[in-house]
């Protein structure tokens, strides 16, 4: 028995770094349960219970932005799922990518992809990239390229890769300060 409950508190933990894993944006804790209640994977205070030793082991990553708390997996999160995946049986590794394919389209609906770009006067492109939710900006880039070729090709990269690109982004400035010593030091 107790053997049992130690392979489904694994399994739960692992579910959650592969929904963290597939989704591949932060997401909040009410998105989060969404996912896991609809697919009946664990109920709410288990989720919470499991959530909260992920995070204090450094598994999945807790931020604040725009006053939501979001969740991300680690790259230690990372790393422990592609040990142990096949502890997930994969007909739930298959019903939560259903699920996160269908809440990701949700998520996009209320987040709009904006990028254009502008003639300067000193024969330079400004382009404009943004994401905005619910009318609020969630990030504005500007840059500069030297033609229109260039800013084309950054408008068309923007719009097929915002997420990946809004992450590395997000990543890059969420390091801590033993994180940038190391990459200083390298």
């Amino acid at each position: 028995m107790i053997n049992n409950d130690i392979n489904d508190i694994t399994e739960n933990k692992l579910i959650l770094l592969f929904i963290l894993d597939k989704i591949q944006i932060p997401i909040t804790n009410t998105q989060l349960t969404e996912i896991v209640i609809k697919d009946e994977l664990m109920n709410y205070f288990i989720l919470q219970q499991y959530l909260s030793e992920l995070i204090n082991t450094s598994q999945i990553k807790v931020y604040e932005e725009r006053g939501k708390q979001l969740y991300k997996l680690t790259p230690q999160g990372k790393q422990t799922l592609s040990y142990f995946v096949n502890r997930v049986p994969l007909s739930t590794r298959e019903k939560i990518l259903k699920s996160i394919l269908e809440k990701k389209k949700e998520f996009k609906k209320s987040a709009e992809v904006i990028s254009n770009y502008f003639p300067q006067i000193d024969n330079g492109y400004l382009v404009e990239c943004k994401i905005v939710e619910n009318k609020v900006p969630l990030i504005e880039l500007r840059i500069t390229v030297g033609t229109k070729e260039q800013a084309k090709h950054v408008c068309k990269h923007w719009k097929n890769n915002y997420e990946k690109i809004y992450n590395e982004i997000i990543s890059s400035l969420m390091l801590d300060k033993n994180n940038q010593s190391q990459t200083k030091s390298l």
